[in-house]
């Protein structure tokens, strides 16, 4: 009936969306990257001006935590589906070869020198009937592959959503990001060059 193989309609989105979350958590952590260089040195046990550098760190790192939380969850699609199609007994085939070469020389016997070889091969194949469908086992199997489909798109919309909030959030905030006390008083590269 087909339910033992890779889903069709999640073959192509599953990887892509992997893929895309992999990637905004790298950009993501390049941003973090860059503010924490940018952070001021220390005086007299305070660090004045970097609320802003602060804020949008701790957004960024909220944002990269959720984010890695859904591309963790992506492979327990595969464990809970993999679950649900051994619980419909399908029938299953198994098979096994087995092969075994010998060869025996021996020389100077009564007959002269002899040679012999022998090759055996054993080919053994097990079916099983399995057991009859479940409709509601069935079901479940779908019902998986379908909540996996919502699943991967909500979270399209999520990496959509928290992307573009941090690079919005990057712009309005860039010169106090790049120097937050101004021209003179920033960290790593002293105000200047590119954010990205």
């Amino acid at each position: 009936n087909g339910l033992d193989a890779a889903s069709p309609l999640l073959s192509p989105p599953t990887p892509a969306t992997r893929d895309l979350l992999s990637l905004a958590i790298s950009n993501i952590q390049t941003f973090e990257r860059f503010i924490a260089l940018h952070i001021p040195q220390m005086e007299d046990g305070n660090n004045f001006g970097v609320t802003v550098q602060m804020t949008v760190a701790k957004f960024l790192k909220e944002t990269r935590e959720e984010l890695s939380k859904k591309l963790e969850s992506i492979p327990a699609y595969f464990s809970s589906r993999a679950d649900a199609v051994d619980k419909l007994g399908l029938p299953k085939t198994s098979s096994s070869n087995t092969k075994v070469e010998t060869s025996t020389e021996s020389k100077g016997g009564k007959d002269g020198d002899e040679t012999k070889s022998s090759v055996t091969t054993t080919k053994e194949e097990k079916e099983s009937n399995g057991a009859k469908t479940d409709a509601h086992r069935t079901k479940a199997v779908l019902a998986i592959d379908v909540q996996c489909y919502a699943d991967l798109f909500a979270t399209i919309n999520l990496l959509l959503t928290d992307y573009v909030t941090v690079l919005d959030n990057i712009e309005k905030n860039e010169d106090k990001l790049k120097a937050p006390k101004g021209s003179g008083g920033s960290g790593f590269g002293g105000g200047g060059g590119m954010m990205y």
